[in-house]
């Protein structure tokens, strides 16, 4: 495995050159402090811990390409319930297929098309690979939206006897 590479402002580009002369290149990126403290303000969470991404990317046939990774990542979130710190440990393997494109524009055609889920299966790209790109749409997938601390919930308030005055009881008012 290739030694651990230190990324900085969520990019390390692999160019297709690089990928076809090593056939499988293998990776293992650790975000820098300062990715680190970028992570919070794209997120909306209130610390991120590490982040780290692994893995290999491997040209199958001569316009296709494979990665296969694990992505690991420990943040800090507020509760959703209480606003207390929880700790959120993201580990997602992923694998994606990255379909070669070509430089020259076709025109383009107005059609009809379905979208179905193999529509999502394959990304295009033209001569590089943004492996930080990945690192952080996977992790801001992986965040929970709503993060619960273990045993909180919401509990009802007591309420006190108020007396409230009666929205109508002005009308009565009138009708003296």
């Amino acid at each position: 495995m290739k030694k651990i590479q230190e990324i900085d402002n969520f990019s390390y580009i692999i160019s297709l050159e690089q990928i076809k002369r090593e056939i499988e290149y293998e990776f293992n990126l650790v975000c820098s402090k300062d990715a680190l403290r970028e992570l919070p303000k794209r997120l909306n969470i209130i610390e991120a811990k590490k982040a780290s991404f692994n893995g290999h990317l491997k040209l199958q046939v001569a316009n296709q390409i494979v990665l296969c990774g694990t992505v690991k990542a420990k943040l800090i979130q507020p509760c959703s319930l209480t606003l207390e710190p929880v700790v959120t440990t993201i580990y997602e393997q992923i694998s994606r297929t990255f379909l070669i494109g070509q430089n020259e524009k076709k025109p383009i055609k107005k059609s009809v098309f379905e979208l179905t889920e193999k529509s999502f299966d394959n990304d295009i790209i033209l001569d590089e690979i943004n492996l930080g790109e990945v690192l952080m749409e996977t992790i801001s997938l992986e965040t929970p939206d709503y993060p619960k601390k273990s045993g909180a919930s919401i509990s009802s308030i007591p309420t006190e006897s108020i007396e409230r005055e009666n929205p109508f009881s002005i009308l009565s008012k009138l009708k003296k």
